[in-house]
Parts: C-alpha cells; sequence; structure tokens
C-alpha cells in the first residue's frame, strides 16, 4: 500500500552556538535525509568524537491539511568544543 505523498521540505541548515556556561561550542545541522544524517554520525565517529558528543534526533514530521505527509528534520548535533571548526566542515562535507 502506498504512503502519501511527499510535500517539498526546505533546505539543510548548519548553526554554531557559544555555551555561556561552559564556553564550549555547539554545533548543529538540519537534514532531511536519515542516510546523510547517519553518514554524518559515522564521519564524526571516525575522526574521533564520541557518543557522548553526539546527539541525533527526529523532529517535525506531519500532514498538512490536503493529507500530505511533509517529512520533518533530523538533526544532528555536535558538543564539539575547540573541535567545533571541524565538526562543522564535516557536517557540511554532504
Amino acid at each position: 500500500m502506498p504512503g502519501a505523498p511527499l510535500a517539498v521540505v526546505p533546505g539543510m541548515t548548519t548553526d554554531r552556538e557559544h555555551i555561556e556556561a561552559t564556553q564550549g561550542e555547539r554545533v548543529r545541522r538540519d537534514y532531511r535525509d536519515r542516510r546523510q544524517a547517519e553518514g554524518a554520525v559515522e564521519r564524526l565517529k571516525a575522526r574521533g568524537f564520541g557518543d557522548d558528543q553526539i546527539t541525533m534526533s527526529t523532529h517535525g514530521g506531519h500532514t498538512d491539511d490536503s493529507g500530505v505527509f511533509v517529512p520533518g528534520g533530523i538533526e544532528v548535533i555536535v558538543t564539539a568544543d575547540e573541535r567545533a571548526s571541524e565538526a562543522e566542515r564535516i557536517l557540511a562535507a554532504d
């Protein structure tokens, strides 16, 4: 049985945030495709970022008024501190 048609999703974004309490850095990127997000996580791990530094979560999927499924985003967040520039480059690789 086919699923509902997919709507167009806005492009991916990458953000960088300074954490005042710890003076650390957090890098975040939104993905539309789970495989791309998982690939980013694998690249981060291959470069030595640990599971305790990487978070991947989904958000925002819903059905619009016409019944079209609008997929949510997949967010990868890296608490990278002094390696924030490296994490940003890795997340921006695709």
